[in-house]
């Protein structure tokens, strides 16, 4: 599979020193052809055309026949499919109208370079590895998530005494190919499909980490975007039966996490308590309807991942988000450049000590 003539010039030419930081390949209809290439010390995302010529049908006729000749079950429901082979990921930009035979046209497509990143957390983070609690990774789309789990995956597969299964959401983790990616070590792979049934999408996720509980006998379990309540629900049994937990949502921050009416039980949850009129007083605002923590969190740590190379670390997550409703200052870690600075949080805002 190869990207159009003009593409792979303008990239051999004029970025061949930026390759290794080539992100992802856009292409569509009536578009110039773009690269998102990250900066290699922030992360931050940044655009460059490819050519100052709109894309044709035959720019993208490769990829509109590869949909045609599967465009039942997993890539129909995702618009999405991974290279044999390699952590790259294609992703069709689909018409609404439809051919003759049903099928929607494909009018674009978005390549996404997969790359393994190792020694990640040997430098930004070395307790995670050493630590038995479960972590939850939280960063928007790019921020470097899935990166991390398969160095996690890679790394804690290396200890014999310890069996690592990785649930594969999207197939990012281990590629989309038959045979896992080397890119995990020696973890287990479990794939999800994806399927869709009177035009709703059903994603297994939930089925398959049962399925790691019970047919694997996993010591920890990796997954990746945890979004509904179904998949909250497969986390919490698997805490509940002592297994460690290493897995990523999308979000901004803790707090933000905690007021998702569909994910606040993995850090916690909470719930409006009526407090008395005598605590009420001790508190500053006198309020008596706050919010508390309704349980015990299902991640005993989280990151929050701002930009690739800057996290901030929340070692302990349940005095965290009491620190939070409380409005309490509550001291943690904040990662960048491999330099681990003391900052204060308070409801969920930086300020220097």
């Amino acid at each position: 599979m190869q990207l159009p003539a003009p593409v792979r010039a303008r990239l051999q030419e004029q970025f061949s020193d930026k390759l290794r930081d080539l992100n992802e390949i856009y292409l569509q209809l009536g578009r110039w052809p773009e690269a998102v290439f990250a900066n290699p010390h922030t992360g931050q995302l940044y655009r460059e055309p490819l050519a100052q010529v709109n894309c044709e049908q035959s720019d993208i006729a490769l990829f509109a026949e590869m949909f045609s000749k599967t465009h039942t079950g997993s890539l129909l429901a995702t618009r999405r499919i991974g290279i044999d082979g390699t952590l790259h990921r294609l992703s069709v930009i689909l018409s609404h109208r439809t051919s003759s035979e049903g099928v929607p046209s494909v009018i674009g497509v978005t390549a996404r370079v997969g790359k393994t990143v190792e020694g990640t957390l040997d430098s930004l983070a070395p307790d995670l590895l050493q630590s038995t609690g479960s972590v939850l990774l939280i960063g928007r789309p790019n921020s470097g998530k899935t990166t991390c789990l398969r160095e996690f995956a890679r790394r804690l597969s290396e200890d014999k005494n310890q069996i690592v299964v990785v649930v594969d959401k999207t197939c990012e983790i281990g590629g989309d190919g038959i045979v896992p990616h080397p890119a995990i070590g020696n973890a287990r792979w479990l794939p999800v499909e994806t399927l869709k049934k009177d035009g709703q999408m059903f994603n297994l996720q939930h089925e398959r980490m049962r399925e790691a509980v019970e047919n694997q006998s996993p010591h920890v379990v990796i997954v990746d975007e945890i979004s509904s309540a179904t998949e909250v629900e497969a986390i919490r049994t698997m805490s509940q039966r002592g297994i460690r937990i290493i897995a990523a949502v999308h979000g901004g921050t803790l707090p933000m996490l905690l007021h998702d009416p569909d994910r606040a039980a993995l850090t916690g949850g909470c719930h409006t308590v009526l407090l008395s009129g005598e605590e009420a007083n001790k508190r500053k605002d006198k309020q008596k309807s706050v919010l508390m923590r309704m349980h015990e969190p299902m991640f005993q740590m989280a990151v929050e991942m701002h930009e690739r190379n800057r996290w901030i670390l929340h070692r302990n997550v349940r005095h965290a988000v009491d620190c939070y409703f409380k409005r309490q200052v509550v001291g943690q870690s904040l990662v960048f450049d491999c330099i681990t600075i003391f900052y204060c949080v308070v409801v969920g805002l930086l300020h220097s000590c």
